[in-house]
């Protein structure tokens, strides 16, 4: 057995091999409605803990327009990481199953994955942006470039804490609320399509926006990702674009703010509006990278394998 992959028979036990990675466990709808509104609760609450240490340093924040600086940032990072900690375990010990089955099924979790979709995801990011710029500049809501100390810091953070508040919102809301929403239903289709259209919901709330044009744009990422997970049967290509994507956009925008921190406005039409349709199809297109890739390691996979005879 290697690292790519794992026999149906040998999934992790209490898993369902016969369902694809997202709707690979069931538990009962009790317990599923226990992690569904454990979720943003438990994100809502970290946050609160959390986000006193940098209202005690630099004030309350305004709740519309919440401030990106240094300890924001950090602290945004560190409470999604513990709610994805704390998911994990939930939604193992209510499903009875391996916290590695919210991370993968039927193979193991492929660190290489990783290395392989965050390139592939920052050229395309990459080519989101500049496309942005070239064709709806004025979405971006870039200011004067200047590199200053509080840009050097944010950026560094960014660096650092982007990465954990990714990757932890992956884990917690396709790693563990999917499945915990498509237990409800035996049918494996009505399962994934009711797992992702509540992802989706839920990650575009928890975002806390009324601008319909980025409501819109969470809600077709958080598709896209549970897609890719779906397709790549876990979630690294997922971590690893949501990471890609936010460090990117991370580094950049501090750049063009005049080398002082910046804030998110989340008042309606206060966001890129029309200008996120590039994006949405970016996020198209990261979905059939994963799929070209998945299906290459798969035929790859299936040429190795050594001829049986009766």
């Amino acid at each position: 057995m290697t690292t790519e992959t794992r026999s149906l028979d040998s999934a992790l036990p209490g898993t369902l091999p016969d369902r694809p990675f997202g709707v690979h466990f069931r538990m009962a709808r009790w317990k599923s409605l226990i992690v569904l509104i454990a979720i943003p609760v438990t994100l809502f609450l970290a946050q609160i803990i959390v986000f006193q240490i940098p209202i005690a340093i630099e004030g309350p924040a305004d709740p519309n327009k919440p401030a990106l600086t240094p300890l924001t940032i950090a602290a945004s990072g560190i409470s999604t990481a513990i709610t994805a900690v704390l998911m994990t375990m939930l939604v193992a010990a209510m499903a009875k199953v391996s916290w590695r089955a919210v991370f993968s099924h039927t193979r193991r979790f492929d660190w290489r994955r990783i290395g392989t979709y965050l390139l592939g995801s920052a050229v395309l990011v990459g080519l989101s942006i500049v496309a942005t710029l070239l064709i709806a500049p004025d979405s971006l809501g870039w200011g004067s470039f200047a590199v200053g100390g509080t840009t050097i810091a944010i950026i560094l953070v960014n660096l650092v804490a982007t990465p954990l508040q990714s990757a932890g919102e992956e884990i917690a809301f396709r790693g563990a609320l999917i499945p915990a929403a498509g237990s409800w239903f035996r049918n494996t289709r009505v399962a994934v399509a009711f797992g992702i259209l509540l992802s989706g919901v839920l990650f575009a709330l928890i975002h806390v926006t009324l601008d319909p044009w980025l409501l819109a744009y969470l809600f077709v990422f958080s598709a896209c990702t549970a897609a890719i997970g779906l397709i790549s049967g876990g979630l690294e290509a997922a971590m690893a674009f949501h990471v890609a994507n936010n460090v990117l956009v991370g580094i950049v925008n501090p750049l063009f703010t005049g080398g002082e921190s910046t804030s998110l406005d989340r008042s309606v039409g206060a966001g890129p509006g029309p200008g996120l349709l590039i994006l949405m199809v970016m996020n198209v297109a990261v979905v059939v990278m994963v799929w070209l890739v998945e299906r290459r390691k798969r035929s790859r996979t299936q040429e190795n394998a050594p001829e049986t005879t009766s």
